[in-house]
């Protein structure tokens, strides 16, 4: 049984505990005997799903760089949100979470959970926080708006205040508890669903952010990156970023610099060796900084790259 105070609703309403798998199993109502689908389980699949279904098992885009385990992947069966391979109706409960705000199709995807599942639970990031903390691969804004899960076409590829939320909550534990935990239906959309469900998706021709789209996709983990680079959060919430943005453009001089700084921050002398011959080429370092940086003065030097990385942004 779980802890009183978790199940509480706060000003907003319901909350629904994702932080604790059995206090959700429980509050969802889950029974042993039903069949549960997890879509999007990645590295952390849903604790009592019968079926795992992702994209793709083995590129971690989405996932941040999270891989699925190898000796988990055989639990799972690699398929399309839009084209789900099962009958309609055939599965008692769909577990939906941080899925839907990265599809192509939100509108397919939604008529898909409705025709496979009998009911469900559906969890992703609130519009709002798309806009002070975001992710790379975000596609959609999500609401939900007088019951109706509300889709809008993310319309930016950097978060417009530089994903300032996402990097104080790693570093504030307090402030983690508020944004995972005490206020999650604030930070977040939760919606658990029976029979079916409404949804309205509000697509956008113009300023249209298409992941899909290699461009859009290096652009946006290259200012994940810089971002989390920039406010001192946490780098290894960011070098996958700034490594993903230079494998779509291993040219771009400016996500060069980044991946840089990335290996010389980090003391990664291998990707040191691979990255820093820009700075010299460009004159952002010169032949005294190596000295620095053999004798382990590092501090000039970081303060000359981060100059060049704002000034690149």
């Amino acid at each position: 049984m779980g802890n009183i105070e978790d199940r509480v609703p706060n000003f907003f309403g319901k909350i629904y505990p994702t932080y604790d798998q059995n206090l959700l199993i429980e509050t969802l109502g889950i029974a042993e005997s039903d069949k549960v689908l997890d879509i999007g389980g990645g590295h952390n699949p849903f604790l009592r799903a019968d079926y795992i279904v992702d994209s793709d098992i083995l590129d971690n885009s989405h996932r941040g760089g999270n891989a699925i385990p190898e000796d988990r992947r055989q639990k799972y069966l690699q398929a399309d949100i839009h084209d789900l391979p099962f009958a309609d109706k055939s599965i008692d409960f769909i577990y939906c979470s941080h899925v839907l705000e990265h599809v192509q199709d939100p509108a397919k995807a939604c008529q898909e959970l409705i025709r496979v599942g009998k009911r469900g639970f559906i969890e992703t990031p609130r519009k709002w926080t798309e806009f002070v903390a975001g992710y790379p691969s975000h596609q959609w804004l999500v609401d939900l708006i007088d019951g109706t899960l509300v889709f809008e076409r993310k319309q930016f590829v950097e978060s417009p205040y530089l994903n300032v939320l996402i990097h104080n909550v790693w570093k504030n534990a307090r402030l983690r508890d508020n944004a995972l935990k005490h206020f999650l239906n604030v930070s977040c959309v939760q919606l658990h669903w029976t029979g079916s469900f409404s949804f309205r998706v509000m697509e956008s021709p113009e300023n249209r952010f298409d992941y899909t789209d290699p461009a859009h996709a290096a652009l946006a983990h290259f200012f994940f990156a810089k971002n989390i680079f920039l406010l001192d959060a946490p780098l290894e919430h960011g070098i996958f970023h700034a490594k993903k943005a230079v494998s779509l453009e291993p040219d771009n001089g400016r996500f060069l610099i980044l991946l840089a700084g990335y290996a010389l921050a980090l003391g990664d002398a291998g990707l040191w060796r691979d990255t820093n011959k820009i700075l010299y080429a460009g004159n952002i370092l010169h032949p005294a900084d190596r000295l620095l940086i053999l004798a382990g003065f590092t501090q000039p030097v970081m303060k000359k790259l981060r100059a060049a990385i704002e000034k690149n942004g």
